[in-house]
């Protein structure tokens, strides 16, 4: 009951505050130290994962367990509990802590779907107040002294033999501290923050066809509502938007390297004007994608055609598209960039693709792969702006935190091409379509949310844009592609049965927020 009570008090007393906006990214690259990020706002909504509750919980703990809490089992798995924690500001006596301020937090995760939950952190304070009565019977050999005192030494020899990891938890609390009373509960945006981060700033999991069990069958689907309608218009490509910051660095040769967040419409979308821009202003353009070598004579045979539906169809006719697991790699975005490659060939402009991925090799042998065929290309057409686009693991001169032997494509060109320029997408936050690895060990590819770190984070309505940096950022790139708010690019097919669902075809930021309220009565009558 009393338990009860106090986690009545808790969601009652706390503020309908929630996670922050868009500030922190969706790469392989590590998060800011708290310090260094600026205040969280409260936001007018709260954030939806487009994940299972339980795994969003699962990162939950492990946020904890990093800062030193330890958690108290609960029946309900929806909410975590931890012990109270006293701050250093009491008084000490026998090195067990007196009065002062004791924490503990209570993580709430709500279900909304399958896929879709939310999860509130509160932390919970309390005062505590120490009877000194017992402290003056110990040290001065009156009321049960003896007792007292064996119950002292017995602590005492607990302690010492006490593991590091179990420190300042409640036994570490002097017995004759009250830990009753009024409890204040706040919503933690910091904590909330973090755990945004750790969810959403993911690497982009990419699959291999030469991994994977392919079906040869009838069951190749495509959305009918799905076929670039290009090749109708009188003027295919018009490229109407410039990439403002581009134009000082075109000139014959100049090689670029996009790093991006796979499964998005802005990113293709960005390198199509950046290679529009290039062929109107009279350069050859070689444009680079993280396609199977295996798919390069359908691309071949797809910048030659007209591009109707039958060679739409033709172009993803290859295992690269129809693998069950579609990374985002394969997404429609991709599709409509090469479709513009065609419509800017056939405007008489020179623009080659070149699909320099491999569906079998991986690690540094994958991107040692890359660089080969990205250099013989280059060799066959020197002159050309290379514009290449893949996921930023790939392009980023800065070493791999994750395996010292890792040799990323982008080094592997920058020892033959020293000028050549890295480029980060900056963005703000929203969806993607790509693949992670759930709790239980299954990859799952699906709608995913995507957060910036600080250092990518553009305002929404910002414009397409290039922004050079003054010098080599620390984590290996020159500058910045502004696209604006991610939103998601579906496959561009699929083997039937692993379309979206109806509703997720249409998902966009929109439907993706829900009111910043408190947790519903229900929540309530379920205490830990």
């Amino acid at each position: 009951m009393q338990r009860a009570m106090l986690f009545l008090a808790v969601l009652m007393g706390a503020c309908a505050k929630n996670v922050p906006p868009p500030e922190p990214a969706a790469t392989a690259s590590s998060a800011p130290s708290p310090e260094s990020r600026p205040e969280p706002e409260t936001p007018k909504f709260e954030h939806i994962y487009m994940m299972p509750v339980e795994q969003a919980l699962a990162e939950a703990t492990r946020l904890l367990a990093q800062n030193g809490w330890v958690l108290k089992p609960l029946e309900d798995p929806k909410y975590l509990l931890t012990e109270w924690r006293a701050a250093q500001i009491g008084t000490q006596s026998w090195g067990w802590q007196s009065d002062g301020d004791f924490t503990r937090y209570l993580v709430a995760g709500e279900l909304l779907a399958a896929r879709k939950s939310i999860v509130r952190i509160f932390r919970m304070k309390r005062v505590s107040f120490s009877n000194d009565a017992e402290i003056k019977a110990l040290a001065g050999g009156v009321l049960g002294s003896d007792s007292m005192r064996m119950e002292f030494f017995e602590q005492s020899f607990r302690r010492m033999g006490a593991p590091t990891d179990l420190a300042q938890r409640e036994r570490d609390t002097a017995p004759w501290v009250e830990l009753d009373g009024a409890i204040q509960g706040t919503r933690d945006l910091k904590l909330e923050q973090d755990l945004l981060l750790r969810l959403e700033t993911r690497p982009s999991l990419e699959a291999l066809t030469g991994t994977l069990r392919l079906t040869r069958d009838d069951t190749f689907a495509r959305d009918p509502s799905f076929y670039l309608k290009r090749w109708r218009q009188e003027v295919q490509e018009p490229c109407d938007r410039k990439v403002a910051g581009f134009q000082p660095l075109l000139q014959p040769g100049l090689t670029v390297l996009i790093g991006e967040q796979l499964g998005t419409r802005e990113s293709p979308a960005a390198v199509g004007d950046l290679a529009c821009e290039a062929a109107k202003a009279g350069h050859g353009v070689t444009l680079v994608l993280s396609l199977p070598d295996k798919e390069q004579k359908r691309l071949d045979a797809y910048l030659k055609s007209p591009g109707r539906p039958g060679d739409q169809d033709a172009l993803l006719h290859g295992d690269f598209w129809r693998k069950l697991q579609q990374d985002g790699r394969g997404s429609r975005a991709m599709m409509d960039l090469i479709d513009r490659a065609r419509a800017l060939n056939a405007a008489g402009h020179s623009v080659a693709v070149v699909a320099m991925d491999t569906d079998m090799s991986g690690g540094k042998a994958r991107d040692a792969h890359m660089a080969q065929v990205v250099l013989k290309h280059r060799a066959a057409r020197p002159q050309d702006v290379l514009l290449l686009l893949a996921g930023n693991v790939h392009t980023r001169l800065g070493d791999a935190d994750w395996d010292d032997d890792f040799v990323p494509l982008s080094k592997h060109l920058h020892e033959r091409f020293p000028n050549l320029k890295v480029l980060e997408v900056g963005y703000a936050q929203g969806r993607r379509w790509g693949c992670d690895v759930e709790t239980s060990g299954d990859m799952i590819c699906d709608l995913m949310g995507i957060t910036p770190l600080p250092e990518l984070a553009i305002p929404p309505e910002a414009p397409v844009a290039l922004r050079m940096l003054p010098k080599l950022h620390d984590e290996g790139f020159h500058g910045f592609l502004d696209v604006g708010t991610l939103s998601v690019s579906l496959p561009a097919i699929a083997l039937r049965g692993h379309e979206p669902p109806a509703p997720s075809l249409m998902s966009d930021a929109a439907d993706e927020t829900a009111p910043a309220t408190p947790p519903a009565p229900a929540m309530r009558s379920s205490p830990p």
